[in-house]
């Protein structure tokens, strides 16, 4: 995922308020009574009594690696005691991605990574690298859309075997391959088509997965190699990584000694309602396979417009501590557990305070959570599970006047790392249909992907019955339509009576649809399910964008317990 590192970071409107509440009181003070020394010490709530914290690497010194990211501003001074104190393995942020060390084709700028890697080995740390091919932050020239076969190969090659051999001995592991898998791929037991379409997969076929892996063992033999990528607490998409490493493996047993693919970096973006069920799944099934997995990039969403509640603090807490106990049952099989940022300050995702510490490198209750996740959920029992998001449909039929009346809702929670094109919907009904008007703005206007879902376009979901099960039933539907107005549909029979429209006016886009009621004659006050998604697409023809209304799962294509709740009332 792109990565940005902060070196200038907006002023966050507010912060973690003074830990006093009676939420707080609990975790906070019994997890900083003492020190590891065992005395008695004060909470670290200023800079510089951050030593009084006991080191989160100690507490899974005998199980995993515990690491964060470095880049230039976290390699000095007060931050970088921080790293050295709390984590034994460092990831570049940005500095060994294929943009940052071969701008130019034959000129490597290894000089910024090299130094990283001096200064992150001479403190004591190891290292892991981070990434050799990816189809994002790689230089124009690299894998551009229509580049020929050979000249692909060779670019993809040389790249890999030339920082691969560069780093030799110095890094412990590599993020090989980042990100290859669709999102959500339709028959992931095939891998082959489940691949993302990319120029590296056009210019070479699926082939691509294995030459690169062999590229990269033949460079540096004693590295371990991992095929990385996000949102593999998605079943799906954690299917289809199975079967394509199962595959190279069983072709590649003895590749220097070892299968080909050493391991699975599962990335671990998440937010406070991810399932810790569904982590555990993949995680499970990864382990089947006989090879480490490691969560590579980790943090936790919480909170919003870099603002944080003391119950979202809990939240997040809670979240953290779920997903350490489900890292702590398969410790065994775990290489090492980075979490993405240092501080919420300086995080690619400032704004939902996803860290351990905030932006004062105060710990907040995730870093607890994070360090003794046993006793973190017995003093903290899960909170109520708050509502779905509500919203209003208006009665009547689609009319200028009376689109222009209607609450707008806010289509801008984000799925994945790029924040791309978002939007609002208005919804309007009537006993036959209801009428969905989707305004999106940020969009790159790419339908070139031949997978409906890459293209930019809208998808509503509608759950007749609000009975939010875990799978579609008669009444339950997913509708796509992209800025072209070609439409697409979850179930080819929800397609009859439904009509739609778009609009485009330089990077923004209107959609409107007519969605025929299936199984309910609706009235004044019904509730349905009911959610919206907008999907971006990069200028390569690739999503790299996904915001939603309400469900943050992922999973709205096959599982309705996460709709949000419309009323359709008569004004």
């Amino acid at each position: 995922m792109l990565h940005h590192s902060s070196l200038s970071v907006q002023s966050r409107k507010a912060v973690l308020p003074a830990l006093a509440g009676v939420l707080l009181i609990a975790v906070l003070v019994t997890a900083c009574k003492k020190n590891e020394t065992g005395e008695a010490g004060e909470m670290n709530m200023t800079p510089g009594a951050i030593e009084k914290i006991s080191p989160l690497k100690s507490a899974y010194a005998k199980q995993f690696l515990v690491g964060n990211i470095v880049s230039g501003a976290n390699l000095e001074g007060q931050r970088f005691e921080l790293i050295k104190r709390h984590y034994s393995i460092a990831t570049a942020e940005n500095a060994m991605k294929p943009s940052s060390l071969q701008r130019e084709k034959g000129v490597f700028t290894f000089e910024a990574a090299d130094a990283m890697v001096d200064t992150v080995l001479e403190a004591g740390l190891k290292m892991h690298g981070h990434t050799l091919a990816w189809h994002q932050q790689s230089p124009d020239w690299m894998n551009y859309e229509g580049i020929p076969r050979e000249e692909a190969l060779e670019n993809l090659v040389t790249h890999t075997k030339t920082v691969a051999e560069h780093y030799k001995g110095r890094v412990i592991s590599w993020d090989v391959l980042n990100e290859a898998i669709n999102d959500n791929p339709p028959n992931p037991t095939d891998w082959k088509s489940s691949l993302r379409e990319t120029p590296w997969l056009r210019a070479l076929g699926p082939d691509y997965v294995e030459l690169v892996f062999k590229a990269a063992r033949e460079a540096d033999p004693a590295a371990r190699l991992y095929y990385n990528d996000y949102n593999l607490d998605n079943q799906n998409k954690a299917q289809a990584v199975y079967a394509m490493v199962k595959e190279l493996n069983e072709k590649n047993p003895d590749v220097g000694g070892r299968p080909l693919i050493d391991g699975v970096g599962m990335q671990g973006h998440y937010r406070v309602n991810t399932s810790p069920d569904f982590v555990e799944q993949s995680l499970k099934r990864f382990v089947s396979l006989g090879v480490e997995v490691s969560i590579t990039e980790l943090d936790v969403q919480a909170g919003a417009d870099s603002t944080l509640t003391e119950r979202q603090a809990i939240e997040q807490g809670i979240a953290y501590a779920q997903l350490f106990r489900v890292f702590k049952k398969y410790a065994s099989h775990i290489g090492r557990v980075t979490i993405w940022g240092l501080d919420d300050g300086t995080s690619w995702r400032s704004a939902t305070n996803p860290t351990l510490f905030d932006e004062a490198l105060k710990a907040k209750p995730a870093f607890y959570a994070a360090l003794d996740p046993d006793k973190f959920a017995k003093e903290n029992k899960a909170l109520p599970v708050k509502e779905a998001k509500q919203a209003e449909a208006w009665y009547g039929t689609p009319a200028a006047a009376l689109w222009n009346t209607i609450p707008a809702i806010p289509i801008d929670q984000y799925l994945m790392a790029w924040q791309g094109a978002s939007g609002t919907a208005k919804v309007l009904w009537d006993e036959q249909n209801l009428y969905v008007l989707v305004e999106v703005r940020g969009a790159e206007l790419n339908k070139t992907s031949r997978n409906a879902h890459e293209q930019d376009s809208v998808e509503v979901f509608v759950d007749e019955n609000n009975s939010k099960t875990t799978w579609f039933e008669n009444g339950d539907g997913q509708y796509r339509v992209n800025f072209d107005n070609e439409a697409t549909f979850n179930q080819t029979t929800i397609a009859e009576g439904f009509t739609s429209a778009a609009t485009v006016s330089e990077k923004s886009y209107t959609v409107e649809m007519k969605i025929p009621f299936k199984t309910i004659t609706p009235k004044n006050n019904t509730r349905i399910g009911f959610d919206v998604q907008i999907n971006g697409a990069s200028a390569q023809g690739i999503r790299q964008s996904v915001a939603v209304w309400n469900d943050t799962s992922g999973n709205s294509f096959q599982d309705t317990s996460g709709y949000g709740v419309l009323k359709l009332v008569k004004k």
